[in-house]
């Protein structure tokens, strides 16, 4: 029987609204707008019309708005990222998956923390804790 394990370093969600744009790392000249549906501190998932190949690497402009009470402004961020998976297409645009990669860990401990702040199931699982003891 083959196991399908998922080990991931960082919490992901897809409760915020992120406004990102890309380009390849030789031709900053050329950024694209890319949706991003979900997002961790260690890489997201980009929906582009724009087609890479996996190893390539790009630059990440983003703008993250958690959507949360207290937080009132968008967040900058920028990184680089590589494509890491091509998840195939949707309604003509293509799906990839993106490691981060030379983002600050000033950046990245903040997007964990955030992620994690505001990442609904993991408050459903804290309040559960609480409730059972």
């Amino acid at each position: 029987m083959m196991e399908n394990l998922i080990n991931r370093e960082y919490v992901r969600t897809d409760n915020w609204s992120v406004t990102a744009k890309v380009c390849r790392e030789n031709d900053s000249a050329n950024w694209s707008d890319v949706e991003m549906p979900n997002i961790a501190a260690g890489g997201a998932l980009i929906v582009t019309e724009t087609l890479f190949e996996t190893g390539e690497v790009i630059l990440i402009d983003m703008e993250i708005d958690p959507v949360t009470p207290g937080i009132s402004r968008k967040i900058p961020i920028e990184s680089k990222g590589v494509i890491r998976g091509d998840r195939g297409t949707k309604e003509g645009k293509h799906i990839y998956s993106v490691e981060f990669k030379g983002m600050s860990s000033k950046d990245r401990t903040r997007l964990d923390e955030l992620v994690r702040m505001t990442n609904y199931s993991l408050r459903l699982l804290s309040e559960s804790a609480l409730l059972s003891q």
